[in-house]
């Protein structure tokens, strides 16, 4: 009976394992959505700060009212 025992252990063991490893793999999603998320603010930022000129002013990007594209 003790082979048996080890054997329902190891399965318990291996199920306990498993449940940890889905819970991490949830974990490390959240924290990549989170990490995209911050990637966005940041490319928002660094815009921002490319486009304001160095006397306070801040460029601003004219439509072409006919194509409705950037350009002047």
């Amino acid at each position: 009976m003790s082979a048996f025992q080890e054997i329902l252990s190891g399965l318990k063991t291996a199920l306990e394992l498993n449940g940890r490893i889905v819970s991490i793999a949830n974990a490390v999603d959240r924290l990549a959505t989170d990490m995209r998320e911050f990637d966005r603010r940041l490319v928002r930022i660094e815009t921002i700060v490319e486009i304001a000129k160095p006397d306070g002013s801040v460029l601003r990007i004219a439509h072409n009212p006919d194509t409705g594209k950037a350009g002047a």
